[in-house]
């Protein structure tokens, strides 16, 4: 890929949500996406993340009913203006897409001296957080859509999935083909909150804390 072809994915990517086709996923792509992932720097080279791949119908109607129940009791937090924007925004594409993929942090992997985390214990998290950019990224690469879906409680999941108590539950991406990728990105596009210049995050030399 071109950096202008880098540049462009990056633009294109997008948050889906209601563009699934529900269309398969050829597993070759699927291995691609994944590969991309797992090659995403890591502190300490710990490689913290694991990646569950969910079909089953039965278990993503029952995580799309818990995240419904979560997106009530944020709604009811609401009033007025906000509480009629968000009404109008569809959060999630657990039931439409393909596959669900849930990706998880275990802190113990790699052991207890992991090189580069003993200053920051968040570290390996942050790691995480970039092999799903990059699942993110090669997916848009290859046509495909991704959602991120964080209306959930981590104890809820774990338990759905069988997952131990010590590993976390970060994401479940919504992952499949789409009918096309929305230009404008979808909390901009119903109102909810536009992006910020580049200008206004820029800082030189020091934190310039009249602009907060």
């Amino acid at each position: 890929m071109t950096s202008a072809g880098l540049y462009d994915v990056i633009g294109r990517r997008r948050d889906v949500r209601a563009e699934f086709t529900g269309d398969p996923v050829d597993p070759a792509v699927l291995n691609r996406i994944l590969e991309a992932a797992h090659t995403a720097p890591s502190v300490g080279m710990s490689q913290p993340w694991d990646f569950v791949l969910i079909s089953d119908r039965d278990t993503r109607a029952a995580f799309h009913a818990h995240v419904m129940a979560e997106r009530r009791v944020f709604a009811e937090s609401l009033t007025g203006e906000r509480a009629e924007t968000f009404d109008t925004i569809k959060i999630e594409g657990i039931l439409d897409s393909t596959i669900g993929i849930v990706v998880t942090y275990d802190h113990l992997r790699a052991g207890p001296a992991v090189l580069g985390r003993h200053t920051n214990s968040d570290a390996g998290l942050y790691s995480v957080c970039l092999a799903i950019e990059n699942l993110w990224l090669a997916a848009t690469a290859e046509g495909l859509g991704v959602g991120w879906v964080s209306f959930f409680r981590e104890p809820f999941l774990q338990e759905l999935l069988d997952i131990p108590p010590a590993i976390r539950p970060i994401a479940w991406l919504c992952v499949g083909p789409v009918t096309s990728l929305q230009h404008t990105p979808d909390l901009q596009r119903h109102g909810w909150r536009c992006p910020a210049p580049l200008s206004s995050v820029v800082h030189y030399e020091h934190y310039d804390s009249t602009r907060s």
